[in-house]
């Protein structure tokens, strides 16, 4: 388990946040388009050579401190350097935990346990399915879009050929003698039908939530709420791989 998105004010003034952040790639590039986005005056994107883009810097005209992020891949080495450099002084605004399964039956086992959760507590249940692609990658909501907490299971491994259209023509050629792809984050080898995620997405409200959220842990995010607590109680103690 991991976070896959990490989003927090950092109290510290600018110029020392982008200086800091800068040592997670090559190069800083202006992102002021994305910055006015959120209503800030400047924006920065730390550029990595191999990685693309490892952090986001947002300053100036929203409260008085800087705002940065980072997601997939980019986003372990980020929580740590903003956990070491800045222990007590960054807020959370936002943090996603997902856990990954290398298991086909994972989707339907867990979408059993998110719908009992759902109906129990009354929550939203959307699905997004293509019935006539089965590749297209199937996602099951629990929550609300405009909830503080949501959580979505969904087939990661048609996520990523996606991305990749010519890699994704060969699978669907031959899905038997396809190759495997690469969990960047795991390192694990796994064939993309096997490959499901299960995330939560928190956006913890208040300063003494946000403040608590800067120093838990992927699982404990799922301790947010009393029906995240119970999809995780479900969720993770089963066979799955």
């Amino acid at each position: 388990m991991r976070f896959d998105w990490y989003q927090s004010s950092i109290q510290q003034q600018p110029p020392k946040v982008i200086e800091r952040l800068l040592s997670l790639g090559h190069e800083l590039r202006p992102a002021d388009g994305l910055a006015r986005r959120y209503h800030y005056q400047q924006g920065f994107q730390v550029h990595h050579n191999q990685r693309g883009v490892v952090a986001t810097i947002l300053a100036g005209g929203n409260g008085p401190w800087p705002h940065a992020w980072a997601s997939s891949d980019a986003t372990d080495a980020f929580v740590d350097l903003v956990r070491d450099t800045w222990p007590g002084q960054h807020l959370v605004t936002r943090m996603d935990s997902a856990e990954d399964y290398n298991d086909r039956r994972a989707f339907g086992q867990l979408r059993k346990m998110s719908r009992r959760v759902a109906k129990e507590h009354r929550l939203k249940f959307p699905a997004i399915v293509d019935e006539l692609d089965s590749t297209a990658g199937r996602t099951q909501y629990i929550g609300s879009e405009k909830s503080s907490y949501r959580a979505r299971l969904y087939e990661k491994g048609f996520e990523v050929l996606a991305q990749s259209p010519a890699i994704m023509k060969v699978y669907r050629i031959n899905p038997e003698g396809f190759r495997m792809i690469r969990n960047e984050a795991t390192g694990e080898e796994v064939r993309p039908e096997d490959w499901i995620r299960l995330e939560l997405q928190c956006r913890p409200e208040g300063e003494e939530a946000r403040r608590q959220a800067a120093e838990s842990s992927p699982l404990d995010a799922w301790g947010f709420t009393a029906w995240s607590t119970e999809l995780a109680r479900l969720a993770f103690a089963n066979d799955l791989k």
